[in-house]
């Protein structure tokens, strides 16, 4: 089981995100932690009728992070998600996604 520490800074009205983790692949049972380094309150909303994770939706205030685990019966797939803030003028919104990997059958 991989911890995944997926760190969002916006800049200019653009979501960035490290190591390139606007596509984040992952096995059930991974953790996955969201931290928003700009200091405004967002959410994360898996937009899918079956969630991959322990949740389908999280709301935090500024500074503080999201944590989800994949869950082991997760199915293979791509699961898109909405993350979102308010920055003070206007609401924010990003698409990137969740890719659940097969299970690794090498032993």
């Amino acid at each position: 089981m991989e911890k995944h520490l997926v760190m969002v800074k916006i800049k200019e009205k653009k979501f960035n995100y490290s190591k390139n983790k606007e596509c984040l692949c992952v096995y059930g049972g991974d953790t996955i932690r969201w931290k928003l380094q700009n200091k405004f309150p967002y959410g994360i909303v898996i937009k899918t009728l079956v969630s991959p994770l322990d949740w389908s939706y999280k709301v935090t205030g500024a500074g503080k992070e999201i944590t989800a685990t994949v869950l082991k019966t997760a199915a293979p797939g791509l699961y898109p998600y909405a993350i979102s803030t308010f920055d003070g003028t206007e609401m924010l919104l990003d698409d990137p996604e969740i890719i659940v990997r097969p299970p690794d059958r090498r032993g």
